[in-house]
Order: C-alpha cells, then structure tokens, then sequence
C-alpha cells in the first residue's frame, strides 16, 4: 500500500512539472490571443489580394448574387454588385472590420450593397417584408475556409453562404470597365414577347427558360421523343452569365454565356456558349407538349375541393397583368376552381377575381384535347365586374386554347396556343 502510495505522489508530481515546463507548454498564448491572431491573418489575406475580390453569395431566401470587393488596410472596402444595373456600374464604397466574436468574423457595418439582399423592406430588393431575401452583412469564417485562392464564410443570422475567390488583373480591369453591366444584357430575355424560347448550340436546339427572381436557367432538349432538362443556378460575372453547375451533353460542356450583345429594335439576344456565337429567338410552343399536363393541372386542385391562384393575372405582349386586374378595389387575386358547383347536370369552374368577399368573372366548362390543349367555354358570370366579364373573359375562351406547363409542383403557367405571347402562372398555396 506504501509503494502505491509513493507512485501516486511521483506521477502527481511528474505531471506539475510538465504543466509548469515552458518547453512542454501545449498553448504558449491564450485563447484570446489565438484567435487574434488568425483574425489578422484573415485581414492581411483580404488586403494582399492585388486586384481584391470575386464574391458569390447564396441568401437563405434563395437565388444566387455575385460581387466584386477590394478591401484596404484602412477598413474601406470598394464593391460592385450584379443586383441591379446601377450597382454593377457604379462602385459603392463602405467600412468594413474583422472581429473576434465566438469565431473570427467579418463585419460589413456601414450600409452597402451587401445590405440591399438583407433589408428588410421587401420594396427594396423584392423579398418578403420583414426578411427582404434573407441574407446576411456579418460573416464568420469557415475554419477550413483560409487557402491560396478561397475563403467560404457563413451568415450569424440567416447562415447565408459566402465564397470569396482571388480576382485577376483583367477580371477586376473589367468590373472596372462596366463588364457587369454587359453581362446583365442578359436580363433582357424577359422582354421577348413570346413564353417560349429557343437557342441552338452546337447543332442541338434548347428551350430556354429563365428565372431571373430565382437566378436559374433550364435547358430542355429532345433525344428522341424524350425530353430532357438541365436546371442550374446562375450568377453575373465581369464577363457574362455564369452557371453554378456547369452543363453536360455529350462532348458539349457549357459553363454560362459571354459576349452578350442586345439589339432593342429586334428585342434579339445574342451571346457565346461552349464557343458558338448563338442567338436565342421566339417560338409559339413548347419544344414537346406535355399532353397530359392541363388535365393533371385541373385534377390537382378538383381532387382536393380547392383552387388555384395567380397575384398579377395575364403577362401579354410584354407587360405583366396586361389586363389589369390588379386595380380591382379589394383585389386578392384571381382564382381558378375547377368543378365549383353544378348546372343543369353541367359542372363548371370558376375562372375568376377574389375581393375577400365576392367572385367575379366567368364560370367556364373545360375542355381538354388529344393535341395536350385545353380550352374554356363560358356558361355565365360571377357578379357585375365588367374587367372580368369582357376583356378577361374575351382572353379565357380564347378559341386556340392553352398548354399547362408544369414549373414546380405547385405551379403551371398556361401558355395561349394561338403564338405563346399570353400566359398566366398559377400558385397552389394551401401546401
């Protein structure tokens, strides 16, 4: 019992003097200046990046938006940002300061573009009031974020991701030069008149669509009687449009679009994809119809005794809500409820505005063809609205019909057969 005694006391003491050994000490700095430290590190490799910084962040609300910053050692940092045309043109110059908080963090705490993505007046940057699009101005950095070329940091709030990629002497010359501003040439694809769209690259013909809310681009094209589709998020680049995910058929890779070229007079957008000079033009149709697309539309809604919405009505030779439905006092939003009620042994749909209170608008009988079209009749009206029961109307029994084009599961647009300049989008809400 002595001895174990003794070898207790003999490891006690080992071991003070191996915590009291400077030469063994595991941490010669406190925890503070640990982290201290890797925050001045962090700062020297933002400011020792000769031609500063390409930026992609990914806000928690969705979409992807780019960036372009060169810090200094004095706190300034200089940025661009492809959120609008004015801010890809004109530099915006703000503080910036690198924290030790519970990780070291980078803090953007003047008002700067960055900002935009985050306020929260939906009025300023198309988000929802309250969280804008859920992005973030405060930063912590990954802690495998530090290497030669990257550094990925996330939101403290929204956890919104952001990547920093060393720019190069010509790309930071051409965000210099207004290059982001050309690359949102891109943008103007929303003004043709037509839904549908078209773009031949490499010999393969593409449709084309774009979601510039979402920042995503799909192909679809035909291998055969099949359709395929490629769907990726995108962002603006000193030169073009940039694919997160780049695309893949066959021996075709295309990574985005450049020398975008615009021409107003022919609403014609030109641009480069995997090395073909491309032009992307109107079409009346779809690529391939989905025949069974506008009867699993309306037997969505009638198999659940509910309807569908849409907050902007008819999109028609370029203008939203052509119509104008959106002005009807009390509007909430059109609706379409298939199999409402029951006539005469006939059951017919509403097609029709909400106030909150009434419906007004027609009450119509589908039709559904062999070809993947629909069409409406109109068995009477809904109230004395006389937007909804003559223009509206004229539009809905439209004699071509509709396609229904499935974008989610819970939103089609129905697309006008006769040239595909008039379309709707509807909103299933209630999942």
């Amino acid at each position: 019992m002595k001895n174990k005694y003794l070898s207790y006391l003999l490891l006690v003491f080992i071991a003070g003097l191996w915590s009291c050994s400077e030469d063994n000490d595991v941490f010669e700095q406190t925890a503070d200046q640990r982290i201290n430290e890797t925050v001045a590190t962090y700062q020297q490799e933002l400011v020792a990046a000769q031609y500063g910084w390409k930026a992609i962040i990914y806000p928690a609300g969705g979409g992807v938006y780019s960036f372009y910053f060169k810090f200094n050692d004095q706190n300034r940092v200089v940025m661009y940002s492809d959120f609008a045309s004015e801010s890809a043109v004109t530099s915006k110059e703000s503080s910036y300061r690198l924290k030790a908080m519970q990780t070291p963090s980078l803090i953007f705490d003047t008002y700067s573009y960055l900002h935009v993505l985050a306020d929260p007046d939906g009025s300023v940057n198309g988000g929802s009031n309250g969280d804008g699009l859920r992005s973030d101005y405060e930063f912590s950095f990954n802690n495998d974020s530090l290497n030669t070329e990257n550094i990925t940091l996330t939101g403290t709030k929204n956890q919104s991701k952001l990547i920093l990629i060393k720019a190069t002497q010509e790309e930071a010359a051409a965000y210099g030069n207004g290059g982001l501003a050309k690359s949102l040439l891109f943008s103007n694809i929303s003004k043709y008149l037509t839904y549908f769209k078209r773009v031949t690259i490499g010999g393969v013909v593409y449709e084309i669509a774009v979601n510039q809310s979402a920042r995503t681009v799909t192909l679809n094209w035909l291998v055969g009687t099949t359709v395929n589709s490629f769907t990726t998020d995108y962002y603006y680049s000193s030169t073009g449009v940039s694919f997160i995910t780049p695309f893949v058929n066959g021996s075709q890779t295309i990574t985005g679009f450049t020398d975008l070229t615009w021409d107003e007079s022919r609403l014609s957008l030109g641009m480069t994809a995997a090395g073909n000079k491309v032009t992307v033009v109107e079409a009346a149709k779809p690529l391939k119809v989905d025949i069974a697309a506008a009867r699993r539309w309306w037997t969505f809604a009638a198999e659940k005794g509910s309807y569908w919405v849409s907050l902007t009505g008819f999109t028609s030779e370029g203008k939203e809500d052509f119509f104008g439905v959106t002005s009807i006092p009390n509007f909430y939003y059109l609706l379409f409820f298939p199999a409402i009620a029951s006539s005469s042994g006939t059951t017919y749909d509403a097609f029709a505005a909400y106030d909150g209170n009434d419906l007004m608008g027609p009450a119509v009988v589908p039709s559904f063809k062999t070809d993947g079209r629909v069409t409406f009749s109109v068995l009477g009206q809904y109230g004395t609205n006389e937007l909804m029961n003559t223009k509206v109307q004229a539009q809905v029994e439209e004699v071509n019909g509709y396609y229904l084009i499935q974008t989610s599961e819970i939103t089609y647009d129905m697309v006008s057969a006769k040239d595909g300049r008039t379309w709707i989008t509807w909103l299933y809400p209630w999942e």
